[in-house]
C-alpha cells in the first residue's frame, strides 16, 4: 500500500482549476498535484509540502478542505490510497517543478476532458460535489 495526496487547486474569482502536465516515457497528460506522504508525516503536512513543490504555492493548514479518499488498485503489488483535498486560493502565479512540463488554469466544465486516469476523473467528480 502507497499512501498519497492529492490537491485540487481552485481558483474561485476565475472559476478555474490548476492541472499540471507530467511527462513519463513518451506519454504525457494533465493531472492535479499528487505526491506520496512520506513517513513522519501527516495527509495535510504532505499535501501542503506538495503544492509548494509543483506548484509554487504558499498554503495554509486552514486553507485545506479534506474531501475524502480514494482508493486505486494499480496491479496485485501496488494499491495506492489516496487522501483528497480541495484548496481555493486567488494566486494565479504558479512555478512548476522539474517534475512537470507545463501547467493550466481551465474552467471547472473543462476538467473532464482533460484529465487522462480514471482515477483523476473518478477523484474529480467527488470535488466538484463540494464545488456546486
Amino acid at each position: 500500500m502507497k499512501y498519497s495526496i492529492e490537491a485540487w487547486i481552485y481558483n474561485p474569482i476565475a472559476k478555474e482549476i490548476l492541472l499540471l502536465k507530467v511527462k513519463i516515457e513518451q506519454r504525457s497528460f494533465w493531472q492535479p498535484i499528487t505526491g506520496g506522504i512520506e513517513s513522519d508525516e501527516s495527509p495535510e503536512i504532505a499535501c501542503i509540502r506538495e503544492i509548494f513543490e509543483e506548484a509554487g504555492l504558499e498554503i495554509e493548514l486552514t486553507e485545506l478542505l479534506q474531501i475524502g479518499h480514494h482508493t486505486v488498485v494499480i496491479d496485485e503489488d501496488l494499491t495506492i490510497f489516496k487522501t483528497l483535498f480541495l484548496v481555493e486560493t486567488k494566486q494565479k502565479d504558479i512555478h512548476i517543478s522539474d517534475e512537470h512540463i507545463d501547467f493550466m488554469w481551465t474552467e471547472v466544465k473543462n476538467v473532464p476532458d482533460i484529465l487522462y486516469w480514471q482515477s483523476n476523473q473518478e477523484t474529480f467528480q467527488k470535488i466538484l460535489e463540494k464545488l456546486r
